[in-house]
């Protein structure tokens, strides 16, 4: 959005460090095999409402496709206008079908998992509640969302944990209007995180080499994705889902070691015993119990 911003308004851009755009550009003119694709970033901006905003999308790709081919001292000294300058000769192609559906069933389950993260945390977040929570969460996702989330059962842990810094990440102070927002800005963080992270399994979905980077200033999502202690990776096959588990070697004021190691114990035996098992995303049941955890969390009708 930043680029967005100068490209559009040049110096009079708000709230831009226009100095850090400015050394991209730079950065990218020395190094012309990296490319700007924020394809992932413009599915988010572009699906705020219910309907996926294609215009707005086009909007935005003309402006990065715009900014990565202007030369760069044109662009330093903002000498264009990119009304006058962006000329289009063709018709950009339609997107085929519902550009969403692709990682609908990621966002979908990660939102659906944050929801019950905070109807659980909304009940009680004392220490004599942290382990009942957490059995809670893990029993829920086995059974109920018939998926486990390793990033957000690791944020579950920590909120549930006692590490209070967290409970900002599921708007657990928000005005019920903002609860929504929050909660789906955190879910879109993941999926870039977790993307981001998996530069081999992108790789061999779009079939060409990445080295994809995700930027965030917060500092604890990136806490979540930073130190682990234990990790199980299962590939979901041609679906490209991956489902793995992670328990941060952070410390839990409101969890012991034996909880801990019980817990790991635990989690490891699902593992086992699902090993075989290929997720069916089931949209209609997800869309359901997300509708009802709305409701717990009273988060009002959009």
């Amino acid at each position: 959005m930043h680029i967005i911003k100068v490209v559009e308004h040049k110096r009079d851009a708000k709230g831009v460090d226009i100095q850090r755009i400015l050394a991209l550009k730079e950065y990218i003119a020395k190094h012309p095999e990296i490319k700007i694709d924020p394809f992932f970033a413009f599915l988010e901006l572009c699906s705020q409402k219910e309907i996926f905003d294609s215009e707005k999308f086009y909007d935005f790709k003309l402006r990065i496709d715009f900014f990565t081919q202007i030369p760069l001292r044109v662009f330093r000294n903002f000498k264009y206008d990119f009304y006058r300058d962006n000329f289009i000769f063709r018709r950009l192609p339609e997107l085929k079908g519902n550009p969403m559906k692709p990682v609908n069933q990621i966002l979908k389950n990660s939102y659906c998992t944050l929801l019950k993260i905070r109807s659980l945390a909304t009940k009680g977040l004392s220490k004599n509640m942290a382990e009942h929570n957490l059995n809670i969460l893990v029993d829920w996702m086995t059974t109920e969302l018939d998926i486990f989330r390793g990033a957000e059962y690791k944020l579950g842990m920590n909120i549930f944990g006692g590490n209070t810094e967290y409970r900002k990440m599921i708007g657990l102070d928000s005005k019920p209007t903002d609860i929504k927002k929050k909660l789906k800005g955190t879910a879109w963080d993941m999926f870039h995180s977790k993307f981001t992270a998996n530069s081999f399994r992108l790789s061999e979905i779009l079939q060409r080499p990445l080295y994809p980077f995700f930027l965030t200033s917060d500092a604890n999502l990136f806490k979540i994705f930073q130190n682990f202690s234990l990790e199980i990776v299962k590939d979901g096959g041609e679906d490209f889902v991956t489902s793995f588990v992670m328990t941060s070697d952070f410390s839990f004021p409101h969890f012991d070691k034996s909880f801990i190691e019980k817990n790991n114990k635990k989690l490891f035996d699902l593992f086992v015993e699902r090993r075989s098992l290929q997720h069916v995303f089931n949209e209609e049941k997800v869309d359901r119990m997300i509708l009802e955890l709305e409701i717990e969390n009273s988060i009002p009708d959009s």
